[in-house]
């Protein structure tokens, strides 16, 4: 009587440590289909959305940047008062938000140029 054919198995060999590896795909990939991407480009596909900067966004930044001067100031400075340590961080506030809307302009500008994109048309200055 015949032997059935039987698919040959592939074997889980250990190293010298003792620890069982599987060996993976040996086979060719199925006619048809497509290969993965590997590397920097096998991230685009669940990567966030691009959002254009706001000045909104920009001053929620230079809110939290405010704040850790404040607690530094307040309780980590010497000799510095309550309402010095405010005035501080306020001031740190107004000058960090344009500081934070144009850095994030050119992030998203340098990200839309990266993905194949032209960046919007900058408003000419004069």
């Amino acid at each position: 009587m015949a032997q059935t054919k039987r698919k040959r198995r592939s074997k889980h060999r250990g190293n010298a440590v003792g620890v069982v590896e599987a060996r993976g795909r040996t086979s060719k990939p199925a006619p048809g289909s497509r290969p993965q991407a590997k590397g920097r480009g096998a991230r685009t596909t669940n990567a966030r959305a691009l959002k254009p900067p706001s000045m909104k966004s920009a001053a929620m930044k230079a809110a939290v940047g405010g704040l850790i001067l404040f607690i530094f100031f307040r309780f980590i400075g010497k000799g510095a008062t309550t309402a010095g340590a405010l005035l501080m961080a306020l001031i740190a506030i107004a000058l960090y938000t344009p500081v934070m809307y144009l850095t994030d302009r050119w992030v998203y500008n340098r990200k839309l140029k990266q993905a194949g994109g032209s960046p919007a048309k900058a408003k000419t200055r004069g």
